[in-house]
């Protein structure tokens, strides 16, 4: 248990009443750990969006299951880039262990290799996250791992290749959770609960988006960033975004595989 979260159950009384303030300081204890470990890789993810978005390409984000809430609050959402694109996991988490799935997702999409793809895996041991970054690899574009070492290092991977998505991708960052994910363990019970996943994930992609944005505009590009649409201006503003970045939105009907490696055949 984290040293934050130790001296709270130490100096209070009633561990249940307390549940609440020990699972916020949790996240807090978290959250720093990753502002302290992950952070050189942060700015490495920062970088290769940038020039992505710099050469005309695309910030795409997968995440399987639950991992897909956090790709789908980075794309498309006030202050975030209007180049970052979610691919979505056509099924929604059921079918994450299935070898081959990967390329009738990615099929769907037409990414570039001047393209980012960040996969979001809390345990990155399941093939469809990691047969994503090998086909986006294969296909030129550099792959962000967004990922738990703690959890991947503590099981074997799913794969037929024996591989894990921190082994496959060009950056990983740590999200520093806890094997299993939950991280608060209930007082006369066997079970932990408390996810940090979902709130690590999510500040490390919206860290990536406002220094990927700073770059840019440091580079003498105004980022393409959307406004919100309740505030004046927004809806104007993000109809111009919209209309540049649309082409690059397109989704393509289920195909076996993906135009980058089909390309690369010829």
């Amino acid at each position: 248990m984290l040293d934050i979260v130790s001296n709270l159950l130490k100096n209070r009384g009633n561990i249940v009443e307390n549940l609440v303030e020990i699972y916020l300081a949790n996240v807090i204890q978290v959250l720093q750990t990753i502002g302290h470990s992950s952070q050189k890789a942060i700015h490495q993810a920062a970088e290769s969006v940038a020039s992505a978005i710099q050469n005309g390409g695309m910030f795409l984000l997968f995440g399987s299951g639950h991992s897909a809430l956090i790709a789908k609050d980075s794309a498309y959402r006030a202050g975030g880039l209007a180049a970052a694109m979610m691919i979505d996991d056509i099924a929604d988490g059921d079918a994450e262990r299935l070898e081959g799935l990967a390329q009738y997702i990615l099929a769907r999409y037409n990414p570039t290799p001047e393209s980012v793809l960040a996969i979001i895996s809390n345990s990155g041991i399941n093939p469809v996250p990691i047969e994503m970054a090998m086909l986006a690899k294969a296909g030129g574009l550099n792959v962000i791992a967004i990922t738990s070492l703690m959890h991947s290092n503590s099981v074997k991977s799913r794969h037929s290749s024996g591989k894990k998505l921190f082994e496959v991708a060009d950056i990983v960052i740590d999200t520093h959770g806890a094997p299993g994910d939950a991280s608060i363990q209930l007082p006369g019970s066997p079970f932990k609960t408390g996810a940090t996943s979902t709130i690590a994930g999510s500040a490390i992609l919206q860290a990536i988006t406002v220094q990927a944005a700073a770059l840019l505009s440091e580079r003498g590009i105004e980022p393409p960033i959307w406004v919100s649409a309740n505030v004046e201006g927004g809806s104007e503003h993000n109809a111009a975004l919209l209309e540049r970045y649309r082409p690059q939105m397109a989704r393509y009907p289920m195909g076996t595989t993906p135009s980058i490696l089909s390309k690369r055949k010829q």
